[in-house]
C-alpha cells in the first residue's frame, strides 16, 4: 500500500502541485447552498447577483478541479458569504455543508504562533531567547545548537532543524488506526536527522519547529499548549466549532479526509489520531471560525499591533518569486507562521497560512487591499495545486474585477 501523493502543508498559490483536473460525474455534484447567521455584523449577505456568480465560480471550479468538495467562505467590509459545492465523502457520497468541520493542518501553525506572542507580550519569553533556555532540559539536549537556536529561528523555520516523515507516521497509523504515535516520534526524527545548516542561514520548511514550540508554551505559560490555545485564542475569538484534535474522530457533521488511489481505492484519513503533529497541524475548525480567528488576529484582539507586524515580516531566506496561471508574478515569504504572497502591480497582498493533510487542503487569508478575509477547504490535497488554479484564482479574480468569467 502506498500513500497517495499530497500537497506539502505550506503549499501557497506559488508552490501547487501540478495536477491535471479530473470531472467529478454529475451524479456527485451537489450545491448544498449557503447559511448566514443573524446577530454578527459580519453576517450581512451579498447582493443576489454576487451570490450567484461567486456560487457558478465556486460549483464549476470543483467540477473542474476534480475534488469531491469544498467548503468557502468570504468576509469583506460590506458582507460575507458561506457556501458548500460537491460532496463531503467520497464514499458513501455525502452533501458538504457550510458549518461542516475539517483538519486544518498547517493552518495550525498560525495559531501557535499568536500563543508564541502573546506569551512574549506577557514577559513570559523573548524571540531571541536560545531555545535551551525555553526547553525542558532532556529535549534541548537533544537538539543539536540549541544554544544558539533561537525562539524566532523556530518560528520563522531558519533554525536547520529537519522535518519528520509524514508518510511513514500517517501509514503507521493507517495500519494501525487505534494506535496514536505521539508527537515525540516524529521530534525525534526530525533532530536525528541532524542540523541542515547553522541557525539563521537557510530557510527549510519543517513542522518540527511547532512541535518544539510546544514544548516551549508548556513551560512559558505553566499549562499545556492544548490549554493554552483554547483559554487564551479559540474562547476570545469566539471559535465554538473548533478544538485540539486529541480522539481518532471528528464529532459532527464534517469533511471526510479521503483520497482516491488511480486504481480507484479510496483511502480514508479522517479518523487517524493527529497528536504527532503537535502545534503543527491538530486543529479541527470551520470556515466561519478560521475567519473569527484571522479577524481578532488582525484587529488587535488576540495581540498588538507590532507582534502581528513581526508575524507578518517574511525572512529573506524564505522569499521566493514564480508565476501562478491568473495571478501573474508573485513574490512570496514566511514570517512567524504567516506567509506573504504579493503581486504589488495587481493589488493582490495575501497574508496567511495553507495546510494539507491526507484528504484535506486549508486556504486562510487575508487580502490586505481588499480588507477581505478567505477560508477555504478542500477535501483532497493531492490536488492543492489545481484546486488553488480552478477554484481560488477564479474567485479571487472575480472580487477584483467584478465579474464572471464569460461574462
Amino acid at each position: 500500500m502506498r500513500l497517495f501523493p499530497y500537497a506539502k502543508p505550506y503549499i501557497l498559490l506559488l508552490i501547487g502541485i501540478t495536477v491535471a483536473a479530473g470531472v467529478l460525474t454529475s451524479g456527485c455534484m451537489q450545491n448544498s447552498g449557503s447559511v448566514q447567521e443573524a446577530g454578527d455584523a459580519y453576517r450581512n449577505p451579498p447582493p443576489t447577483a454576487v451570490a450567484s456568480d461567486l456560487e457558478s465560480i465556486v460549483s464549476a471550479g470543483v467540477v473542474s478541479a476534480g475534488v469531491p468538495g469544498t467548503l468557502i467562505e468570504i468576509s469583506t467590509p460590506e458582507w460575507t458569504w458561506n457556501y458548500a459545492a460537491g460532496n463531503a465523502s467520497l464514499s458513501p457520497a455525502m452533501p458538504a455543508t457550510p458549518e461542516m468541520r475539517f483538519i486544518i493542518a498547517s493552518v495550525t501553525k498560525t495559531f501557535t504562533s499568536v500563543a508564541i506572542q502573546q506569551l512574549a507580550e506577557d514577559g513570559k519569553l523573548s524571540l531571541d531567547d536560545p531555545i535551551d533556555r525555553r526547553l525542558p532540559a532532556g529535549v534541548a539536549e537533544a537538539v543539536p545548537e540549541s544554544d544558539t537556536i533561537t525562539v524566532r529561528h523556530l518560528l520563522d523555520h531558519t533554525s536547520g532543524i529537519a522535518d519528520y516523515d509524514e508518510n511513514a507516521i500517517v501509514l503507521e497509523e493507517y495500519m494501525n488506526p487505534d494506535t496514536p504515535i505521539p508527537y515525540q516520534e516524529g521530534m525525534r526524527q526530525g533532530l536525528e536527522a541532524g542540523p541542515l545548516y547553522p541557525p539563521g542561514t537557510g530557510y527549510t520548511y519543517s513542522n518540527v519547529n511547532y512541535i518544539l514550540l510546544t514544548l516551549i508554551i508548556d513551560e512559558a505559560a505553566g499549562v499545556p499548549y492544548e490549554d493554552y490555545v483554547t483559554r487564551n485564542i479559540l474562547v476570545p475569538a469566539g471559535m465554538n466549532d473548533t478544538f485540539v484534535h486529541r480522539i481518532n474522530h471528528i464529532p459532527g457533521l464534517h469533511m471526510r479526509a479521503q483520497e482516491s488511489e488511480e486504481d480507484g481505492t479510496v483511502m480514508d484519513f479522517s479518523d487517524l489520531y493527529i497528536q504527532f503533529d503537535r502545534g503543527a497541524g491538530d486543529i479541527v475548525s470551520t470556515t466561519a471560525d478560521l475567519n473569527r480567528f484571522h479577524r481578532a488576529l488582525r484587529s488587535g484582539a488576540l495581540i498588538s499591533p507590532a507582534s502581528l507586524a513581526a508575524m507578518e515580516n517574511t525572512s529573506p531566506q524564505s522569499q521566493k518569486i514564480g508565476i501562478v496561471p491568473g495571478l501573474g508574478e508573485l513574490s512570496v515569504g514566511c514570517g512567524y507562521g504567516y506567509f506573504m504572497q504579493q503581486n504589488a502591480s495587481e493589488g493582490l497582498t495575501l497574508y496567511g497560512h495553507t495546510g494539507g493533510y491526507y484528504g484535506s487542503y486549508t486556504i486562510l487569508y487575508y487580502w490586505a487591499e481588499k480588507d477581505t478575509y478567505i477560508a477555504m477547504n478542500s477535501n483532497s490535497a493531492a490536488k492543492a495545486g489545481v484546486v488553488n488554479e480552478e477554484v481560488l484564482a477564479p474567485v479571487l479574480r472575480y472580487l477584483r474585477e467584478g465579474t464572471a468569467a464569460g461574462q
